[in-house]
């Protein structure tokens, strides 16, 4: 058994250091819009911060982020804070066009009193996926998640380092 995972070990080391071009990691910003349930608002802009790495293979990169979001509170007030982890995967088109898909779990960090349901909930599974732009140490990229009780869009930029 020992040697079994010591020889999977050094398959995945050697594949890492012979197929990687790059560890990539950046820092994440942009804008949340939310189809609002408030009354007198249709649409809801709020914000999201965070970090993004992984590996990058060839024309494709696996990645883990970690994101702070703020949503609408859908029944008014404050808006909600979530803490998202995702796990995502990029397709590289051409030189500079991305397109990614993935899974997170928006965890709510806010305990304010809101109802866990559909309209706030609590620890939400979806799945997403979206396009971008890759110049430079700059990404632009656009994502919707694809739960449709609980539509988010997000525009992001992106600083490699």
């Amino acid at each position: 058994m020992k040697k079994l995972l010591f020889s999977v070990l050094m398959l995945l080391i050697t594949i890492n250091y012979s197929f990687s071009q790059s560890f990539d990691w950046n820092i994440r910003a942009g804008i949340n819009i939310m189809d609002s349930k408030t009354s007198g608002k249709d649409v809801s802009v709020l914000y999201h911060a965070g970090a993004e790495a992984g590996v990058r293979i060839t024309n494709f990169g696996f990645y883990g982020e970690a994101l702070y979001s703020a949503h609408e509170n859908q029944y008014g007030g404050d808006p909600v804070g979530y803490f998202v982890p995702a796990i995502l995967m990029k397709g590289y088109m051409r030189k500079i066009l991305f397109g990614e898909m993935g899974g997170a779990l928006a965890l709510k960090i806010d305990d304010s009193g809101i109802p866990d349901d559909t309209r706030n909930p609590e620890s939400i599974f979806y799945a997403f996926a979206g396009m971008g732009l890759h110049i430079s140490k700059f990404d632009l990229s656009f994502r919707a998640n694809l739960k449709q009780s609980y539509a988010i869009m997000q525009v992001t930029a992106a600083v490699k380092f």
